[in-house]
């Protein structure tokens, strides 16, 4: 593949990528500080207050969330975490064709000796360690301010990489999918605009799947159901030594394996196939000079 694309590639979304990094990094460490700084029964509390539709939303049990892992887990879920990711998703992903469209950059890129989809595949590969790149910012300021701050507790620190995991692929599948309608459409904000109703969309079908049980079937109209990080944190019950049930820890380490591999295995299929279905189009369409 031409190196000059891959140049492009890095220097249009480095920037980007190292903001959005240290946003996530230092609001992962001002979580568990802010978490320590509430009294344990507090939280209980708190908890217990919560209406019966808003459990039915969370999907998880109210006594696993009390603990100070399900507390950790919500880092995973909160909507400045989710804003950051979303926004270098849609960002990135509606940048590769409509963007260069609309800087009426495209007839620069594909004069390159490149075949067209390699615009895509590249794209797509450095926006992909980017979402890696988010996802583990958020671990690490978790991390990081466990190591510094008084949380009242001890938490394994591998217990939240499932929760990371998920939100990566989450990223990579809203990247490939606007990506896929950026390649429809020749002005950028279109493109923003289209992926964020998307999102929103599969929010709302999510939650309307939760609280309507005649309406469960909607699960599967929304690519967000196999966005379960808290989930996927909680999947093996722990002892208060911090290790799995002696009795049941290997059954338990197999089911928290199938559920991940389920709801990510998900997630890498539709961002792949939208990835595909992207480079298809992006081969076959007309490239408009100007907007």
């Amino acid at each position: 593949m031409n190196l000059a694309l891959w140049k492009k590639a890095v220097r249009d979304s480095r920037i980007f990528l190292l903001v959005c990094a240290l946003l996530l990094l230092a609001f992962g460490w001002i979580f568990v500080w802010l978490l320590s700084l509430l009294p344990q029964e507090a939280w209980s509390t708190m908890l217990r207050f919560i209406p019966n539709f808003l459990q039915r939303m969370l999907g998880i049990p109210l006594d696993s969330l009390s603990q100070e892992l399900g507390q950790l887990s919500f880092l995973f879920v909160d909507v400045v975490t989710l804003l950051v990711c979303i926004g270098w998703a849609v960002g990135r992903g509606s940048d590769p064709v409509s963007g260069e469209i609309g800087r009426a950059t495209m007839d620069l890129i594909v004069s390159l000796p490149i075949r067209r989809f390699e615009v895509i595949v590249v794209s797509g590969i450095v926006t992909t360690v980017g979402s890696a790149v988010l996802a583990f910012a958020v671990w690490a300021g978790a991390v990081i301010g466990l190591e510094t701050v008084d949380f009242g507790a001890e938490v394994a620190r591998t217990r939240l990489l499932p929760g990371a995991v998920n939100l990566f692929f989450m990223t990579f599948c809203l990247t490939g999918i606007t990506t896929f309608l950026s390649t429809f459409n020749r002005d950028r904000w279109r493109t923003i605009w289209l992926a964020s109703g998307f999102f929103v969309v599969s929010t709302i079908l999510k939650m309307v799947a939760r609280l309507w049980e005649s309406g469960a079937w909607l699960k599967y109209l929304s690519f967000l159901t196999a966005f379960e990080p808290q989930e996927l944190i909680l999947a093996v019950k722990v002892n208060m030594s911090g290790t799995a049930d002696a009795a049941q820890g290997g059954l338990q380490q197999v089911d928290m394996l199938a559920t991940s591999l389920r709801y990510n295995g998900v997630l890498l299929a539709l961002g792949l196939t939208a990835y595909f279905g992207a480079a298809l189009v992006f081969t076959k369409r007309d490239i408009p000079t100007a907007i």
